[in-house]
């Protein structure tokens, strides 16, 4: 039994997104074994950042990341942690992602944790934030955001029978720039 999507779908899903990661910094939290921060990599960001709060995933983004020249730090840490995680991040990005976390910190966690994860990097995100998630916590997570001060740019879905959600957010300043 397969769990979770194939990794070509969860990229093909966040490509749709249609975010330029040419020359950005790039913060990818809950970054698993660092397959889609491989394959942003090939897309000319200045800097990847990947955390992760499993040191056997992280272990395995490391072995990947031996073989990517793009600039780039791997840090383990719990991102239910506030101070641990102030810690690690940069105090911006220009685009963050937390792509199917959000779920599993509320579920471990509860509402409040989650909610304040998803603030805390929006926090120290410069430009675009893209959040993905089962369409269940979708309300509540745009509904952070916007808290925020990030605007809602765009919506994809997936066409996996899981139906997963990608929004992209746009910090308002940036917004208003293009």
């Amino acid at each position: 039994m397969r769990v979770g999507r194939p990794w070509r779908q969860r990229t093909e899903d966040l490509f749709a997104c249609e975010v330029d990661y040419a020359g950005k910094s790039v913060l990818d939290a809950g970054s698993n074994v660092g397959i889609l921060a491989y394959e942003i990599s090939k897309r000319g960001p200045a800097f990847l950042h990947l955390i992760d709060g499993s040191e056997p995933q992280l272990n395995a983004a490391r072995l990947i990341f031996n073989a990517v020249e793009t600039p780039h730090r791997l840090d383990l840490v719990d991102l239910t942690d506030a101070e641990q995680l102030e810690a690690v991040l940069a105090p911006t990005y220009d685009i963050v992602q937390l792509l199917a976390v959000y779920q599993h910190i509320h579920r471990a966690s509860g509402d409040e944790a989650a909610r304040s994860v998803l603030a805390n990097l929006a926090a120290h995100c410069r430009e675009t934030f893209i959040v993905a998630s089962n369409p269940a916590f979708i309300p509540v997570m745009a509904e952070t955001l916007r808290g925020a001060e990030l605007t809602f740019d765009r919506e994809t879905v997936s066409p996996s029978p899981r139906r997963v959600k990608h929004l992209v957010f746009r910090r308002r300043s940036w917004a208003m720039q293009r």
